[in-house]
This record gives C-alpha cells, sequence and structure tokens, in this order.
C-alpha cells in the first residue's frame, strides 16, 4: 500500500536523541506513512538506533559519507513514495496528530502544494519563558505567502514544511551549497512556482541545541548568499525590512556578547557585497520598528 505522507528524518551523529524523535513518528495518529531515516555517514551509531526499531514503516537510508542535511533531505525525497513529503529533525520530536493534521488539509485542498505549520520552541538554558509557542499567521494566497516569509514574519524551520513531492522535485529540492537558511530559500523557490499557505496549528516541538546551525554566528553571510540566489530580497522595498531585521537580530546577539568586532565584521560584509551606501540604508532600517503582517 503506497504511504500516505513520507516523512524524512535526516540524522548525522544525533544517537542520543534520535529514538525520541523515532518514537514521535510512530506514535502518530495517522497509521498510513513511512519514515525514511537518511544517515548522513554517521559514526556513532545513529544508523543502528534506527534499525532497532521494528516497524516496517521505517526505512534507513545510508550515506557513504557526510554530505550534509540538505544532501540527505534531497536523497529522502528521491527515495520517498508517498505523495506528499514532512520532515523531522533528529532532535525534534512530532505532536501525536501532526500527520493526520497535514493530511487533512492536504486532502481538503486539492490545489493546496505546500503548507507551514506551527510548533512549540523549547529554550535553552536560562531562558525566561521553558518553552514557547512559534505561531504563524493563518496564510492562504502565494503573494501574501511569500510577502509574510520575505518580512520574516513565518517561522519556517524545515520541520514545519510539507509539500507534494513532484513540486518539490519541480522546484529543485535543497540547495546542497547552502549550510544556512535552506528551508528560507526552498520556500522562495516553491512560491514562485506553487500554492502555499501557512497554519497555526500547532503540531511539533523544536528543542533548542547550542550545536545547532541555527545557533552560530553566522546569520549576515547567510543572508548576503541568499540575496544573491534571490536578488529581491534587496531590491524589492517591500521585502527590505526582513534583511533589516536579520541584521537587527545579529547585532542583538553579538551585544550580548560584548562581540563588538563581530559586528564591525558584519558591516563589512554587508558593504563589500552590497555597496557602503546600501548597507548603511540597511542600518537605518534596522533601527526601525518591524511592520505589521498585511491584513489576509
Amino acid at each position: 500500500m503506497t504511504p500516505a505522507v513520507s516523512v524524512i528524518l535526516p540524522v548525522h551523529n544525533r544517537a542520543d536523541v534520535l529514538p525520541r524523535a523515532i518514537r514521535s513518528a510512530i506514535d502518530q495518529e495517522l497509521r498510513e506513512f513511512e519514515l525514511i531515516v537518511v544517515d548522513d555517514g554517521s559514526t556513532d551509531g545513529s544508523a543502528e538506533v534506527a534499525e532497532s526499531f521494528v516497524d516496517e514503516r521505517i526505512h534507513v537510508v545510508h550515506l557513504d559519507r557526510n554530505r550534509g542535511g540538505n544532501a540527505a533531505r534531497n536523497e529522502g525525497i528521491r527515495a520517498a513514495r508517498a505523495p506528499l513529503i514532512a520532515f523531522l529533525d533528529s532532535d525534534d520530536r512530532y505532536l501525536p496528530s501532526k500527520l493526520a493534521r497535514v493530511a487533512a488539509e492536504f486532502e481538503r485542498r486539492p490545489k493546496l502544494d505546500l503548507l507551514v505549520d506551527s510548533f512549540v520552541k523549547v529554550q535553552p538554558p536560562g531562558s525566561r519563558k521553558a518553552e514557547v509557542v512559534r505561531r504563524n499567521p493563518v496564510i492562504d494566497e502565494r503573494e501574501l505567502f511569500r510577502s509574510a516569509l520575505f518580512t520574516r514574519r513565518l517561522w519556517k524551520a524545515t520541520p514545519a514544511i510539507t509539500v507534494r513531492r513532484e513540486i518539490a522535485l519541480e522546484a529543485g529540492l535543497f540547495d546542497e551549497t547552502l549550510r544556512r537558511l535552506q528551508d528560507f530559500d526552498f520556500l522562495i523557490r516553491v512560491s514562485e512556482m506553487a500554492n502555499c499557505a501557512s497554519t497555526d496549528e500547532v503540531l511539533w516541538v523544536k528543542y533548542w541545541d547550542a550545536g545547532s546551525i541555527s545557533a552560530q554566528d553566522d546569520m549576515i553571510p547567510a543572508n548576503i548568499e541568499l540575496v544573491r540566489r534571490h536578488p529581491e530580497y534587496l531590491r524589492n522595498r517591500a521585502y527590505r525590512p526582513g534583511l533589516a531585521y536579520a541584521l537587527r537580530l545579529s547585532v542583538w546577539r553579538r551585544l550580548k556578547r560584548g562581540d563588538v568586532a563581530g559586528i564591525a565584521r558584519d558591516v563589512r560584509n554587508l558593504a563589500e557585497a552590497f555597496g557602503g551606501r546600501e548597507a548603511r540604508r540597511l542600518g537605518w532600517e534596522a533601527l526601525r520598528p518591524r511592520p505589521a503582517l498585511p491584513p489576509g
């Protein structure tokens, strides 16, 4: 029987947390799914952990070397048999209703190609709140979706994405040369050609990890690389507040650590990439309040 959803789970040396992710898939209310665990050249026994689960819906794909999360996701998409693709990171977990809810939404809306849902984020130690809800706006129109995406009004972590397999293939899958913002880039490319929506339904849990890519200090170079691929991010005045927000967030994080040299380096990178005048404009925009999401 063809599964309704294929869940792609890339893993590299995360044997300690991988069981939690796999169990969250096994415990889904929707039973007609397959879980494709792509072992990205692990050396800590992650593949053996995945293979220890006795469930015919779990398939383990072995990569001969560490090729990165994007390559692992792409191999999973190519191996998938279901018309819908969902993603799960090895250090996160689904809530029991995740797959049932997204599958029902695609069945209810046959013209829908991609859905971004909402999640709970478990905060780093010492935070004022142990957990925060990352609730997305309800958007059901492609241009509004793109506006929310570029202006950073969508919580767009990869496990929030469910997409039709044929659309993911047509869009070119994940860019394997990107180490960060690969979900952003993928969503931009899909939204150029397909019907995209977002929902405020909270369907999974994201765990903070000090070693994760999102916790590292390469935000400005990653955004510069995104602009090179998608110039409208800088050229479109309606989208620029998102880029200014990325600059403001990077500065704030560095100030918290007293990393003045890092701020200066970011400014130099922006000036080299966009020119001094454009970098100064972005700096001024970064000081302004974020605009409200357009009505919709």
